[in-house]
């Protein structure tokens, strides 16, 4: 495949400038004419020249005022101009370089000098391009999290638009549980691959925070938001003052159990809460420092309870200070205004138009800064909904398929909405299916191997129901001896415990010949 030559702009009113110009040029590059100002930036916004060799003195628009354009529109503000021109006064190339100029080659040239000037700043132009390449990818791979995908009752949406210049943005999310998820979103100061790295390297922090702050409570609960910062916090301190830096961010926790908010932020844009009772939208902020402050009070963290139909904004400053044409800022109150309008779409659908609204203000999908954006939809509840939801697994009849029945059971009580199976009473329903399963594993079939057991969740209006049934041996509870606790005899202990930790058990066969063990647990 044969590569593509760089295109370069010639920007001249003088025919003979021009084909001298174009002579020098031609056997490496890629050429565009243009003979006035206005001319040139039609092209420009058209081709988009990789580089731009400019006259100063023109009919109608000069060179100045050509360059100044250029350098305040966001598509072609980073496309190199080296000025050319019979004008050799220090004033003259200081005006040039205040309009944006990377060089200024004085009339008459040297067409060695002009091949020489033009292969540099076309290689400084791929190195920067080169650099921004490889900081997106770092932001793609390293600093953009995937969100939960079996958190109950949430919608969520995210949008990132890299702009020409990789900032440091980021966005994980965190599952605690099938009824909790932690969402942090960030934005390091500065630009390009270092902040792309600092960015990456703080999400690293917070996990290996995580993991240390869980395993110090004995995996007994998970740490409060404000620990979580406070110990990043800790850890980074030193390295950002070091390199002069600080990061505002975000840190959020979803309970969707008890439809609660904690929330720490620390000097990032303010989070928009649209209430679907009332319809409006406010807009919560917490009272931190950014991450970077030396001698920082306590980290506080701030809680908000949500209903259903509510939805939760969180973005950087790359949306609301995109500019339009005339320089005017996007802004926070646009952004809520337009939320609030919209807010009964999905979220997915809500951050789409956001991004084309966006677009459509600035006339253009090229920002100066990282635009990122994440929405957390809160699900309403609908009035036509079944009143039960269930599940199902399939195993078969061997002891090693305990853990997936045990891991079934736990994901299905975490997933009810709304009602709050404290870890405790699941660690006792765990406890009962292992019985359960275990029994008709040991009992039910005998010597035979790999024969099924289906076991089905029910959640109806006020209890779970687990359903276990197998196709072996009849079972009849009276048959199984009461448990003696004083070592003489060591079975009925099973029956015992399924017994004492729910509260209903029923055993039955049908005329199929298929046995059902149901246990109910009342919430």
């Amino acid at each position: 495949m044969e590569k593509i030559k760089p295109l370069v702009l010639i920007v001249d009113d003088n025919s003979t400038n021009i084909d001298l110009l174009v002579n020098t040029l031609k056997k490496d590059y890629r050429l565009g004419v243009a003979k006035n100002g206005q001319k040139a930036l039609d092209y420009t916004e058209k081709h988009l020249p990789d580089l731009i060799l400019l006259d100063i003195m023109m009919p109608g628009m000069n060179g100045y005022e050509v360059c100044g354009r250029l350098k305040t529109a966001t598509r072609t503000k980073d496309i190199p101009v080296i000025f050319i021109t019979a004008m050799t006064e220090t004033a003259h190339k200081t005006r040039a370089f205040e309009a944006g100029a990377l060089d200024y080659i004085t009339k008459p040239f040297h067409t060695a000098e002009v091949k020489a000037r033009v292969k540099t700043h076309l290689s400084l132009k791929k190195a920067r391009e080169h650099e921004i390449y490889i900081a997106s990818k770092i932001q793609k791979t390293l600093l953009l999290g995937q969100p939960p995908r079996d958190i109950n009752g949430i919608q969520i949406a995210q949008l990132t638009i890299p702009s020409q210049k990789v900032d440091g943005d980021f966005y994980d999310f965190f599952k605690i549980n099938n009824q909790c998820f932690d969402l942090v979103v960030g934005d390091v100061m500065g630009k390009g691959i270092p902040a792309a790295l600092l960015g990456a390297a703080i999400k690293s922090h917070f996990l290996r925070v995580l993991n240390e702050l869980i395993r110090l409570t004995d995996k007994k609960e998970f740490p409060d938001p404000e620990k979580i910062i406070s110990s990043v916090h800790s850890s980074m301190i030193d390295q950002l003052e070091d390199i002069e830096t600080f990061v505002t961010l975000c840190y959020a926790r979803f309970d969707m159990a008890k439809y609660l908010l904690s929330f720490v932020d620390c000097g990032h844009m303010r989070t928009i809460h649209f209430h679907a009772d009332s319809n409006r939208c406010s807009l919560l902020r917490g009272v931190n420092m950014p991450l970077g402050f030396p001698e920082q009070e306590p980290f506080k963290q701030t809680l908000v309870s949500f209903q259903p139909g509510d939805l939760f904004v969180f973005y950087s400053d790359g949306l609301t200070e995109a500019k339009n044409q005339d320089g005017v800022l996007y802004g926070e109150k646009r952004l809520v205004d337009f939320v609030q309008k919209n807010a009964i779409m999905e979220s997915k659908e809500l951050i789409n138009i956001i991004r084309k609204d966006v677009v459509a203000f600035s006339q253009s999908d090229i920002f100066d800064d990282d635009l990122t954006c994440v929405l957390v939809g809160i699900e309403k509840k609908s009035t036509s909904q079944a009143l039960s939801d269930k599940a199902k697994l399939e195993i078969k009849n061997d002891l090693t398929e305990l853990a997936r029945v045990r891991d079934f059971v736990r994901n299905f009580c975490e997933g009810i909405p709304g009602f709050p199976l404290d870890n405790n009473r699941i660690n006792l329903i765990e406890l009962a299916v292992t019985e359960v399963t275990a029994n008709i594993i040991k009992h039910a079939y005998g010597e035979h191997t790999g024969e099924r057991i289906q076991i089905n969740a029910l959640l109806l209006d006020d209890k779970i129901v687990l359903q276990f049934y197998d196709w072996g041996k009849a079972f009849d509870p009276k048959s199984v001896p009461l448990p003696v606790f004083d070592g003489s005899q060591s079975g009925g202990f099973g029956l015992h415990i399924i017994s004492h930790t729910v509260d209903e058990v029923v055993y039955s066969r049908d005329k199929k010949g298929r046995n059902c063990a149901s246990l109910e647990i009342k919430l």
